[in-house]
């Protein structure tokens, strides 16, 4: 397995050491990451991919339960599985990978928040016409 655009990395470098940042370009030369809206030239060794690490816990165990212990929750969240277009997710990861997604879950959350809410405002404005 490698590294592959939009994974999530800590760099060890000293001057941003244990800052977080996202892959933008893997070439043969270097992995270039975007940190704070500044992209770097790295190698393999001056981050640890925090995604790549992921793909292998899920590689070894993929039948594990996905989330955190029942009982331990930070929130009231449920984990759902998704069947999404190849396309759409693509171009979602591509958004992710140039900064203009920050945060998965609450862009997916404020996304289906809208729609639901739209929803319900056209059920209850034809409830009220009936």
């Amino acid at each position: 397995m490698q590294t592959q655009i939009g994974d999530k990395v800590r760099l060890k470098i000293p001057i941003h050491v244990n800052e977080r940042g996202v892959v933008v370009d893997v070439t043969k030369r270097a992995i270039l990451v975007e940190v704070a809206g500044n992209t770097l030239e790295t190698k393999p060794e001056d981050f640890t991919n925090l995604s790549l690490a992921a793909r292998k816990a899920w590689e070894s165990m993929p039948d594990r339960r996905v989330g955190r212990p029942k009982g331990s929750f930070h929130c009231d969240r449920v984990s759902v599985t998704l069947r999404i277009d190849r396309e759409l997710w693509d171009d979602f990861r591509r958004l992710e990978a140039e900064g203009a997604i920050q945060d998965r879950t609450a862009t997916i959350n404020a996304l289906i928040r809208e729609k639901t809410k739209k929803l319900k405002n056209e059920r209850e404005v034809q409830w009220q016409s009936e």
